[in-house]
């Protein structure tokens, strides 16, 4: 077997567990079809079955899935991305082949139960829009809290991958930061980018990393109040409704 086929299938025994042992496996399911750009009329005419029958899973009207179903629904996902090039399993590839990061760096860390919009997100945590607020639209699927000064000093290209856990549509939320500007440089550095960026402990921001979110089109926020155990606790009480 090679590497990454080994690799694929970590990936659907993961993408198998979390539905199945969710409480809620409908969403779960729709969550993973969105991770892999598949619209519901796609992943059905694959499985030939009717998109009603995707829309009821995932709205919950229809009973939880079988083994089989998820079975079939997990490797349906995998064959649609390989035939059109299989980026998102090359991503998730990835992600998880890196060690895990050390947990002085990576503050608090987790992934949604169903999405939340980047605007939403923003408004319960009190934060200002500092750049690309037209793009608030964009739903994250979780969220991880880094100590940046760490990071940037500690971690390497392939480490600094495993900051977005299951996806890379999450929410990077830097603190210790004194302008800005060396977290948005690491980002620009990276092949896979955040949907949103959120900097803690500052009011004002640096010109360039102003700049650099706009070239990125990821939006930036700022949270001045608050201490860092204050923010995780609020963090902790997200949850999508």
């Amino acid at each position: 077997m090679s590497y990454q086929s080994s690799v694929r299938e970590r990936l659907a025994r993961r993408i198998a567990g979390e539905i199945a042992l969710s409480d809620h496996p409908g969403q779960t399911m729709r969550i993973w079809r969105e991770r892999f750009r598949l619209p519901q009329i796609t992943l059905a005419d694959f499985l030939g079955i009717s998109p009603s029958v995707i829309s009821d899973y995932e709205s919950g009207r229809r009973k939880s899935p079988g083994t089989s179903t998820i079975q079939r629904f997990v490797m349906a996902l995998l064959t649609l991305d390989e035939r059109s090039g299989g980026q998102v399993v090359a991503a998730f590839v990835r992600l998880m082949d890196v060690s895990l990061v050390d947990l002085n760096i990576v503050l608090a860390m987790s992934d949604f139960s169903s999405p939340i919009t980047a605007k939403e997100f923003c408004k319960r945590l009190k934060c200002t829009i500092k750049s690309g607020e037209k793009l608030l639209d964009r739903e994250i699927f979780g969220y991880t809290l880094v100590d940046v000064e760490r990071a940037v000093k500690e971690l390497s290209s392939d480490a600094f991958l495993k900051l977005f856990g299951a996806t890379t549509e999450r929410c990077l939320i830097f603190t210790s930061v004194n302008t800005g500007r060396a977290p948005m440089i690491a980002i620009k550095s990276q092949e896979f980018k955040p949907s949103l960026v959120i900097l803690h402990g500052i009011s004002e921001v640096d010109r360039l990393a102003l700049e650099l979110s706009e070239q990125m089109r990821i939006p930036l926020a700022v949270r001045k109040a608050g201490s860092v155990e204050t923010l995780t606790r609020e963090l902790r009480g997200i949850e999508p409704t």
